[in-house]
């Protein structure tokens, strides 16, 4: 059996998060870089508020617009009042522009945002921090898997921070491209002859809507196996009968899902899924051992905080992450802030390296 990187994980979330940070963002020795979305996500100016109150002139942030083509005007000038709020809070901070799609309709903001934090000074800090909670999958793992590596070798702290709400996940609505394709720096075994003979497993995590991205992405990495990932326990208690419900066609004809093939994992923290996970793969490795391997595809389309263990997940074990990239949004901005008005979300901080764990010197990351 493998040993897993985060068996022993420093994990805050809810009314724990806050106090932490706030003691940890506090002390004097601390020099610390955010890493955010400055989009149109309400979320966006979150995190950098607890870091701007807490921390002062001792953080700085680099925040990312992820420009898509032909945007809606209502989010682009939301969009605009958030980069304003940002400023603000962290005026030494820097805003740049992400182009998500080449000319060609070619993803390449995860490779372009890797390239912008690469060229980042880093000698005078001790910690970085990622708020995930306003950027888009295809940018956000490609930054966290650079930083990782960065971490590891500088001996810094690396934080994860997202504003969990599934409420909010669900009201932004995704026009999907047509492609599906790995994330950048999370090829995994993906196309290798060594892995053509393997097993290969995919763990879609599901969510409302997202029925057409699964189906590319279903047809693009055509499983011998599929285990649904469904949030349980939900902060909506019948959202995993109404999932089941949803896929029902896909469970019952295109991916043959019985019951014993569910992966249910709370949506209220990564750890539970980044485990169940890694068990799944220690299992898996045993039995197709002898017969060409397992490879397990991961496809983590729902909530962020459910997505952040499939992405320690990912990071631990060299997965391969499968993922369809967003052309534009469509969010009724008025309905989603009375949404997050009545049901506020919690604030979750996984302290990914660092001195909790003893390490300070440098340790090879597969894929860094």
């Amino acid at each position: 059996m493998s040993t897993a990187c985060w068996d022993r994980c420093i994990y805050h979330r809810g009314r724990h998060t806050e106090p932490f940070l706030r003691a940890y963002l506090g002390e004097s020795h601390r020099h610390m870089l955010l890493l955010a979305g400055a989009g149109f996500d309400p979320r966006s100016t979150s995190v950098a508020e607890l870091v701007a109150r807490h921390a002062g002139t001792r953080a700085r942030g680099f925040f990312f617009r992820e420009e898509r083509p032909r945007p809606a005007p209502a989010l682009v000038g939301r969009a605009d009042s958030h980069e304003r709020k940002l400023r603000k809070l962290l005026p030494s901070s820097t805003v740049v522009r992400v182009d998500i799609f080449a000319p060609d309709n070619a993803v390449v903001g995860g490779r372009a945002a890797v390239g912008l934090v690469n060229a980042l000074p880093l000698d005078d800090l001790t910690d970085i921090i990622v708020d995930l909670s306003a950027l888009s999958i295809g940018v956000a793992f490609p930054i966290v898997r650079h930083l990782y590596g960065t971490a590891s070798k500088r001996g810094l702290n690396l934080h994860l921070v997202v504003a969990d709400e599934p409420g909010t996940d669900a009201g932004i609505n995704a026009t999907a491209s047509d492609v599906a394709d790995t994330v950048h720096g999370f090829k995994g075994g993906w196309g290798l002859d060594a892995q053509s003979r393997a097993a290969r497993l995919w763990m879609p995590q599901l969510a409302r809507g997202k029925r057409a991205v699964l189906e590319r992405i279903h047809k693009r990495v055509e499983p011998h196996a599929v285990c649904p990932i469904l949030p349980f326990p939900a902060a909506h208690p019948r959202l995993p009968d109404e999932l089941i419900e949803e896929y029902g066609e896909e469970f019952e004809n295109t991916w043959q899902v019985d019951s014993r093939d569910i992966v249910y994992a709370s949506e209220r923290g990564p750890l539970d899924l980044y485990r169940t996970i890694l068990r799944m793969d220690d299992t898996r490795q045993r039995v197709f051992e002898q017969i060409g391997g397992s490879q397990i595809i991961l496809s983590p389309v729902g909530s962020k905080a459910l997505a952040v263990g499939a992405l320690m997940a990912a990071l631990d074990r060299d997965f391969t992450i499968m993922y369809v990239e967003a052309l534009s949004y469509t969010v009724d901005l008025a309905k989603l802030d009375e949404a997050r008005a009545a049901r506020p979300g919690d604030l979750v901080h996984v302290w990914l390296h660092g001195e909790a764990y003893g390490i300070t010197g440098s340790k090879d990351v597969a894929g860094s």
